[in-house]
């Protein structure tokens, strides 16, 4: 069977978190390496031509379509599969991923989509396959769902996976061509490892506890030297995509000693800068994990501090973190020379004061990496459900391009919307590396490698980090919908 993976793309409609970061679609590397027996093919559409989906179809002539989004993806992925019928028509197109699993109906709902995998796709996928190549039939296969005769058939859910040390290995070869262009923020290129799923928080605007049902998974940490053993050549970046890297004190530890003995040894991630999200209450309660991990390469942490105000960290995210707790984190990092990619969610309720509250809390405490992201309400997370039982409002209602994080839904904007994007825009122009003696701390301290700055892919990056001081490249996703604003 020859499959053809795809990712859409949404950077003619949306600002985004492209130009925060691109990193390569794990998701679909993991798909890839779960049907070994098989052809597999990867396009990435944010690194291609348009009419380069068209082609693929006509010169590789795959016998399944693979689709993977984020709901702000959709769409993309919806006009995806209508493209594909048009070429082959008989072609059957499978989704699979958060979208599909966080909102079902709204996949279903695309008459070009066969099938939709449900939760995680390593062992649903081959099966799915095998049962394509034979021409059926579905109803045995575990975490599937699919229409007969103009019905939907929910197979039962599929158990997660016990034992993440079973999973394949991500199919680094089939993005061989694009791996030059995958990057983390102004760090360079990046090679990404999985080494846990799951999260045992639950914050309310959070998708990823609910994809897992709120289970912490881990992979041992031989495992995940074997995956960082495995990355691409030329990376400049190991980043662990785990949604809360530190969860297991004693494994983070046992990681950190296995790579500082191979970097005495000399291997081939030497010279590696390293990137992990954690939570600040685990820096502060265990500052030695930063010390440790300092020695070792770790360059920057993404610390999610989400708000200054104990309400709203209690009452509207669920957060149970505090910001002493992120004080007391950003110390400790400073002490090592570790930089924080500082996180802070947007409440659309905000006056101008909030806005000024949180550019005086980021210049003194003279973080460099920023993040500074809306409240966005995704498909099956407890803000959703919130926002239903409370205002009547259903995330289907709500535009798929406006849910990047980026973009103002509900509750709409206290501000009027280009005074709202205006204080995002000038948080951006004002803070982090906007401000001269930090860019040039992180130069100095190797987290920001000037030359890759320099370079075709490095300069791209600074002009997309541009547009995020920009309110008219927030405000173009709203007008595109036809918005007067």
């Amino acid at each position: 069977m020859k499959i053809l993976l795809v990712n859409p793309d949404i950077s003619g409609v949306s600002v985004g978190f492209s130009s925060l970061a691109r990193v390569a679609p794990m998701g679909l590397l993991m798909v890839a390496g779960s049907v070994p027996e098989h052809e597999c093919r990867i396009l990435d559409m944010r690194l291609e031509k348009n009419s380069a989906f068209e082609e693929a179809l006509r010169d590789f002539h795959p016998n399944v379509i693979g689709l993977t989004a984020y709901s702000a993806e959709a769409d993309a992925a919806k006009a995806l599969a209508q493209r594909a019928k048009q070429v082959l028509p008989n072609v059957p197109i499978v989704w699979g991923g958060y979208h599909a699993t966080m909102a079902l109906d709204d996949v279903l709902s695309e008459p070009c989509v066969d099938f939709a995998v449900r939760g995680e796709g390593e062992a649903t996928f081959p099966e799915l396959i095998e049962a394509i190549a034979r021409g059926g039939p579905y109803d045995g296969i575990a975490g599937i769902a699919f229409r007969r005769d103009a019905q939907t058939v929910l197979t039962p859910p599929r158990p997660q996976i016990a034992d993440l040390d079973t999973l394949p290995f991500p199919s680094w070869d089939l993005v061989a061509r694009y791996q030059p262009y995958y990057y983390l923020g102004v760090m360079g290129t990046v090679g990404c490892v999985e080494s846990s799923r799951g999260c045992p928080h639950n914050c309310s605007f959070c998708s990823v506890w609910v994809f897992n049902q709120r289970r912490y998974r881990k992979k041992s940490p031989r495992r995940v030297i074997a995956e960082l053993e495995r990355l691409p050549d030329g990376i400049q970046i190991a980043a662990f995509v785990d949604d809360e890297f530190w969860v297991d004190a004693s494994r983070a530890l046992e990681i950190a000693t296995l790579i500082d003995e191979r970097n005495r040894a000399g291997w081939r991630g030497s010279g590696w800068n390293y990137w992990a999200q954690v939570r600040s209450d685990d820096i502060a309660r265990r500052p030695d994990l930063v010390e440790r991990w300092a020695k070792v390469g770790l360059k920057v942490l993404l610390v999610g501090i989400e708000s200054l105000k104990k309400g709203e960290l209690r009452s509207l995210h669920n957060k149970r973190t505090t910001v002493n707790d992120a004080v007391q984190a950003l110390a400790i990092m400073r002490r090592h020379a570790v930089e924080p990619w500082g996180c802070f969610i947007i409440n659309p309720e905000w006056r101008e004061k909030d806005f000024d509250d949180l550019r005086e809390f980021v210049i003194q405490q003279r973080m460099a990496l920023l993040q500074y992201t809306v409240l966005t309400v995704l498909p099956g997370t407890v803000l959703a459900a919130q926002l239903q039982q409370r205002k009547g409002v259903k995330v289907s209602d709500i535009p798929h391009s406006l849910l990047d994080f980026l973009h103002a839904t509900y509750p709409p904007p206290r501000l009027p919307l280009p005074q709202f994007y205006e204080q995002i825009a000038r948080l951006y122009r004002e803070t982090g590396l906007a401000i001269p003696s930090i860019y040039r701390r992180l130069v100095r301290n190797g987290v920001i490698p000037r030359e890759w700055l320099k370079s075709e892919i490095g300069r791209q990056v600074v002009r997309l980090f541009g547009q995020l001081s920009k309110p008219s490249a927030y405000l173009k996703a709203h007008r595109l919908l036809g918005e007067q604003v």
